[in-house]
């Protein structure tokens, strides 16, 4: 099998898909290409001259029994009462919905047959009347019937049919178009199988008809082992009633990966400004790009007509008219498949200031000047002005400009003990405001806490757990913690509790001494008491050493004899 398509015939062969509606505004900048868009999604016939052509089933002959493969496969088939018509393009076979069929059973098992992972193209003519149908191509095992199974059918009321299935899992489904009229139309059944769940799209006369996904249960191209055009491979019913032209199968065995594009250009811009993105697709295979689809984050969707080839560095202009933050994605799709969506944030306007942080003294007395400090950043780096309210109904306008990231301060003084939260904005010099940061609560004429109380043991043993009540009064009636130093180079912090409620602290010594334990209270406005020490003595482990002895009995084997003695018995 050939690696990709010859370019040249695929250039003169342009797929023209589109997915999603709607017209952008302000598209420009691409050059040497030609944009169009449109609300169909649209496909044409694919070369055959290649090896990924599987069959194709022309139907030139216009007598004899047997329908030629131009392939170069020579899967030929056997026809089996079919007459010979006008075709679409020369001639082609009618089928009369009793008996008439197409025998491939030959070529069915690995050669016609496909794994689950495969990708395939299925596309042909066909003319029908009102209330015709039938089954018009079916593949089965036939040993164990349906399983698995594929055909392609149209119903009575002139919809296409699609089913693939193995065991009990699989996908069916008709489409949503009506083709019983008597005319010629165009059908072009895509089958990937490379995604988690199989995806099956159903384009008649170049427009997408149905689409179905769904998870199918593994199968093998080798399970096949009868292929008919006509009929259903498996019971032999279900004949098609209609004429049928131009049959091919294009096949890529285990599935063509397509890599999502890759976007490139301004993370931030203005409203109203024209900007450049680049996109570019990185075939895996080489193939060329049949269309690149753009959703630039604002409901807009930009469809971009290929074939590209991979590589290509594509480039459009879009402008947006809101501040507000976007995600451009894009994906593209090669002759077998779409890629997976790729994604570029992009801010467009000023971008509003970071809230600030604050930083300064928690408390302090009554008219004295305490000094704070402010800082923040802005995402464009513009130079920042701050405002601040100082909690008692005063306030400090806005001042500045400062650098972005630069820590600036402002002082003031309180006339009243009190609780007092202070908080800040900031705005660029572009007047684009910011949030207002989280409140800085100081406390004014504040006193601290009571030397606290530690009450538990003053001696024990290593490797035992021991709790310690710790009890401190505030004067201003705030919570309190407790920072608990146990003098062996361990330090905990307690939870806050309530100004007088008892807090429990456990701790294990693992080794032998006499420790100072040394404990003092905080309240929330980082205002601590005194220190409060107590001793606690843990004595050595005094268990003898036997490990030490038997090293002393093998370093002298003749020694202390009787005392060896001892410790055997």
């Amino acid at each position: 099998m050939k690696s990709k398509f010859n370019k040249k015939s695929l250039i003169m062969l342009t797929i023209v898909m589109f997915i999603g509606t709607g017209v952008i505004p302000s598209i420009s900048g691409y050059t040497g290409k030609t944009i169009n868009q449109s609300t169909n999604e649209e496909i044409t016939n694919f070369p055959f001259n290649e090896d990924y052509v599987n069959a194709y089933w022309k139907f030139d002959e216009g007598s004899g029994t047997t329908a030629g493969d131009s392939s170069g496969h020579d899967y030929d088939g056997t026809i089996y009462g079919a007459s010979w018509t006008t075709g679409y393009s020369g001639y082609a076979l009618d089928f009369d919905g009793v008996n008439d069929y197409i025998d491939f059973d030959d070529y069915a098992q690995s050669h016609l047959g496909f794994g689950k992972t495969d990708d395939l193209i299925f596309s042909f003519y066909f003319k029908s009347s009102l209330g015709q149908k039938g089954i018009i191509y079916s593949m089965c095992n036939g040993d164990y019937g349906y399983n698995p199974g594929f055909h392609i059918a149209l119903t009575s009321s002139g919809k296409v049919e699609v089913q693939v299935w193995r065991l009990n899992c699989g996908i069916l489904f008709s489409g949503t178009g009506n083709y019983n009229n008597n005319a010629w139309h165009e059908a072009e059944v895509y089958y990937n199988g490379i995604t988690a769940n199989p995806l099956v799209e159903v384009y008649v006369d170049g427009n997408l008809d149905s689409t179905y996904e769904k998870y199918v249960c593994t199968f093998f191209a080798d399970q096949f082992k009868r292929a008919q055009m006509g009929r259903n491979s498996n019971d032999y019913i279900n004949y098609f009633d209609g004429v049928i032209d131009e049959f091919k199968i294009i096949k890529y065995p285990g599935g063509n990966e397509q890599a999502p594009p890759i976007i490139d250009g301004p993370k931030y811009g203005d409203p109203s400004v024209e900007y450049d993105y680049s996109f570019i697709t990185n075939d895996p295979e080489g193939d060329e790009i049949l269309w690149i689809e753009i959703d630039w984050g604002n409901g807009d969707i930009l469809n971009l007509t290929g074939p590209f080839e991979s590589g290509e560095e594509v480039i459009v202009s879009y402008t947006w008219y809101e501040e507000d933050t976007y995600n451009i994605r894009a994906r593209s799709k090669d002759y077998w498949h779409h890629s997976g969506w790729s994604n570029y944030p992009i801010i467009i306007g000023n971008r509003p200031p970071d809230t600030p942080t604050i930083d300064g003294p928690k408390s302090g007395n009554a008219g004295v000047i305490m000094t704070y400090k402010f800082v923040t950043n802005d995402f464009e780096e513009d130079d920042l002005l701050y405002y601040v309210e100082w909690g008692d109904g005063t306030f400090k306008d806005w001042f500045g400009p400062f650098p972005s990231g630069q820590e600036v301060t402002a002082t003031h003084a309180w006339d009243e003990e009190d609780v007092y939260e202070i908080r800040a904005k900031s705005k660029d010099i572009f007047d684009k405001e910011g949030d207002w940061s989280d409140y800085y609560r100081i406390r004014i004429g504040n006193e601290q806490p009571t030397v606290p109380d530690i009450n538990g043991p003053r001696t024990g043993k290593t490797g035992v757990e021991y709790d310690y009540s710790i009890t401190s009064f505030d004067p201003n009636e705030d919570d309190i913690q407790y920072e608990i130093n146990w003098g062996d180079g361990n330090t905990e912090y307690t939870n806050f509790n309530p100004s007088g409620e008892e807090a429990i602290a456990s701790h294990t010594w693992t080794e032998g001494r006499t420790f100072t334990v040394k404990a003092r209270a905080w309240d929330p406005f980082e205002k601590c008491s005194n220190w409060k020490e107590i001793t606690v003595t843990i004595p050595r482990d005094r268990t003898f050493n036997f490990n030490l002895l038997m090293q002393l009995f093998e370093r002298f084997p003749n020694a202390f004899p009787i005392l060896r003695h001892l410790l055997e018995l």
